[in-house]
């Protein structure tokens, strides 16, 4: 060994370790997975493979300099390194002598100059008395099971107590203080002294181990015993007592009556009656027995076999949905379709013509829509009308599938999912769950709860719906789920799929006035401390609230508005300024202030380049208009903030128009030689949609013929290259809107004349509608003169004037956020 210490170099590369210090004559393996580490190790393994093993004061620090190093550590020789897949290298080192660092240096590694601390001589005597007393006490820390049985025999084989001192205090849970602190004592007497320190304090730690162990066993042998004498009271008392208190005493037997009384299946029942005995054999203050006894509880609270008898009356329940709201026909169709089903399938099951699960599977629809058209309150008419118990459930933002599925019984605070939750607050198996906002469900790394509601909502799955925290099935078939959405876009196609789709539109200015008189007023009377002989609306007032001051597709906002000019009636009232109240039309501005929305009204006289199309909004229609102006110049400038579809129609619009040039008597280099303006007002709303493609066109063959466009005319299609006219969507809120403007002819594509059975007979006698295929079919009806004046060129005296007259003036800003055309 002298010799090799001889042979070591003066400046070594230094490998930093962390939590740990080697001691001479050791062989040990060394895993590097930092840079600073592996540069060193090859630098050595490219020299004389010497290398200096320091100890970090701070294991955190993952790139230390110098100073966070030690100044004593261990030089060794490099045996092998082997370089893993991962990048790391491992390296088998022997250590040969303690080494102080005298300054250390970096680049890509660390290195230093080291000074070999050589061995201090000892007193003989000395030494052996304290080598005989290491042996003993390392004797007795050993019997504790501290230390390997391999270790302790290599380490009662070393002759040479310094030696054998190094291989202890390696192998013992010191801290790293006091292991470099071995490290750094050259005298093997000094490093003996500090281990048996050491080693007295570790030998009364055991003694502290030693005892606990010994009270925890005592503690859990008395709460055994007192677990004994207990049930021995019980049976005792039962004896006593003859069996009456005792039964009702019994934890478990109660669970069991209960679970006797529910008639589960036989595979539900095994699993249910395998957790009460776990419980009957449980100390009942174990943590488990209170997890256990709230998954009873949950168990023995559901409506396994408990159902409301459904009420099949369907001249009564079609009674009672008309009474709670007005129109919605479809809805009402569909709910009382449901009923007349159920009822000859009750028949039938009654002959024994069908089974008892064919008789109980329920629909799920969906009710798509804009908000505050009577979705959700429509649903707990359903349930009133069925006779069935109502449940509401909000899934807007939920993001957990344990929402649905429920929480797996291993975990604390488990709960069953909001299904479960909802069925056991009915009190019954088949009541009315309203799955709310099921557009508006997340996605998270907690899973997507719209794929466990695949399951809910399928009527072939539904029967075996299995909660987490259940662990067992629970028939869901009986259930009438409803879900409702206001973009069924939204929803995933594999959940869309599993739903029966019923749309609910906005509702007209008539429906809206029916049902402010109806339920609006008198609701907002109650709750504002009113009498309904205290104040009263004028028809005329309602329909200006309604048209002037509020803008939606639904009622929400109305209601709002006739609650605010309830409350300053309330005011008056209250203070004596007066008795009762009627409000009529002019008299809003003094409640509400100036009205919020003007809606468009048509032009006041036919105009070149001006036509009038119609556009769509969730909360209702409306009237736009395109004008266009041809100056000298070059190209089509579009603007009015139009989407790209839009931009298409009007390119669509300039080529059918070059196109049918010479039929309509153009001058091609009119055309190129041009600068064709189109503009839609209300520039600061986006506009979007293909459905102005008719409009497009009429205005700019207007302005290019000089021909007026008529002003009484609305129009909403889809155009083509070829002059084909294509269907729209929103047809029946494009001609409300239209017909509130004053628009008396309506251009409409021929395929949507279907759509037409939606608009309310009152409105379709009132407006004549225009089915045409074609976009000359369209210019026919659009154009003063109609195609012949186009094709007899009646409107070229005309054209010498480029201006296009100037638009009567309208208001803006009331097509809320962005329109579709």
């Amino acid at each position: 060994m002298t010799t090799d210490i001889l042979q070591l170099p003066a400046n070594v590369p230094v490998c930093p370790v962390r939590g740990s210090v080697i001691y001479p004559t050791m062989v040990q393996h060394i895993d590097a997975s930092r840079s600073l580490s592996i540069n060193a190790i090859e630098a050595a393994m490219a020299g004389e493979k010497v290398i200096l093993i320091v100890s970090q004061r701070d294991k955190d620090v993952d790139d230390p300099q110098g100073a966070d190093l030690y100044d004593v550590g261990t030089a060794c020789n490099v045996l092998r390194v082997r370089k893993n897949p991962d990048g790391t290298v491992q390296m088998l080192v022997s250590a040969v002598a303690r080494a102080r660092a005298k300054n250390y240096t970096r680049d890509e590694y660390l290195r230093a100059d080291i000074e070999l601390m050589p061995e201090v001589a000892a007193d003989p005597v000395e030494f052996q008395a304290l080598a005989r007393e290491l042996r003993e006490k390392f004797d007795i820390i050993a019997a504790g099971g501290k230390v390997s049985a391999e270790s302790v025999q290599t380490i009662q084989g070393k002759e040479e107590a310094g030696e054998m001192a190094d291989h202890i205090a390696f192998n013992l849970d010191f801290k790293l203080e006091d292991k470099q602190a071995l490290l750094e004592a050259a005298s093997p007497v000094a490093r003996i002294r500090k281990l048996l320190t050491l080693l007295d304090t570790e030998q009364e730690v055991q003694a502290v181990q030693a005892r606990i162990r010994a009270q925890v066993k005592e503690e859990i042998d008395k709460n055994q015993r007192e677990y004994y004498l207990r049930e021995q009271m019980k049976v005792i008392q039962k004896e006593l007592q003859g069996g009456e208190d005792g039964e009702e005493g019994d934890e478990a037997d109660a669970f069991r009556t209960k679970i006797e009384a529910l008639e589960l299946k036989p595979d539900v029942k095994k699993e249910i009656d395998r957790e009460v005995n776990r419980l009957a054999r449980m100390h009942p203050d174990a943590a488990e027995a209170s997890v256990i006894r709230t998954y009873l509880t949950w168990v023995t609270e559901l409506p396994w076999n408990t159902r409301s008898e459904d009420r099949l009356d369907v001249p009564e329940a079609a009674q009672i949905l008309d009474d709670d709201h007005y129109g919605l026909e479809k809805v009402k169709d569909r709910v009382l379709e449901f009923l007349a089903v159920r009822r000859l399938r009750k028949e039938r099951a009654e002959r024994g013509e069908l089974s008892a699960e064919d008789v109980n599977k329920g629909p799920i629809l969906v009710f798509t829509g804009p908000p505050g058209v009577g979705k959700t309150s429509i649903a707990q008419s359903i349930a009133k009308a069925l006779g069935r118990k109502y449940v509401r459930i909000a899934l807007g933002g939920a993001r957990d599938e344990s929402d649905i599925r429920g929480h797996r019984r291993t975990y604390i605070g488990a709960m069953p999912g909001r299904l479960i939750q909802g069925i056991r607050t009915a009190g019954t198996k088949n009541p009315v769950i309203l799955l709310d906002e099921v557009d508006k469900l997340g996605t998270s790394y907690q899973g997507d709860p719209s794929s466990a509601l695949l399951e809910v909502l399928d009527p072939s799955q539904n029967q075996h719906f299995t909660d987490h925290y259940l662990g067992v099935a629970f028939d869901l078939s009986e259930v009438m789920f409803i879900a409702t959405a206001n973009y069924p876009e939204q929803i995933p196609a594999a959940l869309m799929d599993r739903m029966e789709v019923i749309d609910f539109s906005s509702y007209i200015e008539q429906e809206k006035l029916e049902i402010a008189k109806r339920y609006l007023m008198p609701r907002q009377l109650t709750q504002n401390g009113l009498k309904p002989n205290q104040i009263s609306f004028t028809d005329a007032a309602l329909e200006k609230l309604i048209s002037h001051y509020t803008r939606e597709a639904g009622v929400r906002n109305l209601e709002r508005e006739i609650g605010t000019v309830a409350r300053k009636v309330a005011r008056r009232i209250a203070t004596a300024e007066v008795k009762r109240v009627k409000v009529t039309d002019k008299e809003l501005d003094r409640y509400l202030g100036q009205a919020r929305h003007t809606p468009e009204t048509e032009n006041r006289e036919d105009m070149v380049g001006v036509s009038t199309g119609m556009f769509y909004t969730p909360v209702g229609g409306d009237i736009l208009f395109v004008e266009t102006s041809v100056m000298p110049g070059k190209g089509l400038v579009l603007t009015g903030q139009l989407g790209d579809v839009m931009k298409e129609s009007a390119r669509a619009a300039l080529t059918y128009a070059k196109t049918n040039s010479e039929r309509f008597h153009i001058d091609k280099s009119r055309i190129d030689d041009s600068e064709i303006h189109v503009h839609v007002p209300a520039g600061a709303i986006p506009k979007e949609g293909p459905s102005a493609g008719g409009a497009m066109a009429t205005s700019l063959i207007s302005a290019l013929t000089g021909i007026p466009a008529r002003h009484d005319v609305a129009m909403t299609g889809e155009m083509t290259l070829t002059g084909r006219y294509l269907p729209i969507g929103g047809l029946k809120e494009k001609v409300l809107g239209a017909r509130r403007a004053g628009i008396k002819h309506i251009i409409m594509p021929k395929a949507n004349e279907p759509d037409l059975r939606d608009i309310p007979l009152h409105l379709r006698s009132s407006m004549r509608f225009h089915p045409c295929e074609t976009v000359d079919e369209v210019l026919d009806v659009a154009l003063v003169g109609g195609l012949k004046a186009l094709e007899r060129g009646a409107g070229l005296s005309n054209i010498g004037s480029n201006v296009t007259p100037e638009t009567p003036k309208r208001k803006t800003g009331r097509r809320g956020a962005g329109a579709s055309a």
